[in-house]
């Protein structure tokens, strides 16, 4: 795999971009496997889409179509949102 964007940061925020796109259900064991070898902490993968909350704003941000990234918002912010 050749990740376009490299980057020097936690590798968790990396990982979120991988975990929250389009991706097939095989891939579960990239993740599986990656949490085995780095001994990530428990609950890292519950963490990901939280972590992936910075692309989906900066698509809003960069585009005028947002290829559904204002809802994903909507949807991850919901539980952390009081009325």
């Amino acid at each position: 795999m050749i990740d376009p964007a490299v980057s020097y940061m936690w590798a968790e925020v990396d990982l979120s971009h991988l975990w929250c796109s389009p991706h097939p259900a095989e891939a579960r064991r990239l993740f599986d496997v990656y949490g085995e070898l780095t001994g990530r902490a428990s609950g890292w993968l519950d963490r990901l889409p939280l972590l992936h909350l910075r692309q989906l704003m900066a698509l809003i941000a960069m585009y005028d179509h947002d290829w559904g990234s204002t809802e994903a918002v909507r949807a991850l912010v919901a539980p952390f949102r009081t009325r």
